[in-house]
């Protein structure tokens, strides 16, 4: 089975896209503040306050009903039911304190079950749900995944994450991998054909002498 060592091709699109998957950690629900104004309509770039004014983070991003907010040291993914709009703007029932120590909490907890899950025959998918192979050995932070096609790819546990359904899980789609790892190969191929070329040409040497 030929292998082709993707590593570095796969960090740069894995960091653009999602670098693992869930990077940002889910952290418990936070409840809403007691006394509210009105209903929050998240927006990114919006500031997020504590229930007593204290600033806690920027909305970083708003997907479907989930609303990711950046303390600047820690991201979370809070439900929008978490939200209220005061006089100074969206709040939410946690201090800034609070929320970047369930992220922590969330990270290590998510952390332990990733390494649990990166065994030998685990399928791992792409981040639209497609099964891109299946792990054959793991060796300190690099595991070998078994393509479908017969050949091998590198990966660096970093760039794996665990989906929704507790599966492993790559921050790139299928569609961005295959060109990864065509790209990779035919960078291999071309590496390879110039040592063999090299081969030749100083056997072709030895032979004239």
């Amino acid at each position: 089975m030929k292998k082709t060592l993707i590593t570095a091709a796969l960090g740069a699109i894995a960091v653009a896209g999602l670098s693992p998957v869930a990077a940002s950690a889910q952290a418990p629900a936070a409840a809403a503040p007691a006394a509210t104004t009105a209903a929050a309509n998240p927006t990114v770039g919006a500031k997020v306050y504590d229930a007593q004014g204290g600033d806690v983070g920027t909305v970083e991003a708003v997907a479907g009903d989930v609303v990711t907010v950046s303390t600047g040291t820690a991201r979370a993914g809070l439900p929008k039911t978490a939200f209220v709009t005061r006089d100074k703007g969206l709040t939410i029932g946690m201090t800034k304190s609070q929320l970047e120590a369930a992220v922590s909490g969330a990270t290590a907890q998510n952390s332990a079950a990733k390494d649990a899950a990166i065994v030998a025959d685990a399928p791992i998918k792409s981040s639209d749900g497609v099964v891109l192979g299946t792990i054959t050995k793991v060796e300190g932070d690099t595991v070998t995944l078994a393509l479908s096609n017969g050949s091998a790819a590198a990966l660096k546990k970093e760039n794996l994450g665990l989906g929704a359904d507790g599966s492993l899980a790559l921050g790139m789609s299928a569609a961005d991998f295959a060109k990864a790892t065509q790209a990779a190969g035919t960078a291999q191929a071309s590496t390879d054909a110039g040592a063999a070329a090299g081969t030749k040409a100083a056997a072709s040497d030895d032979t004239n002498q």
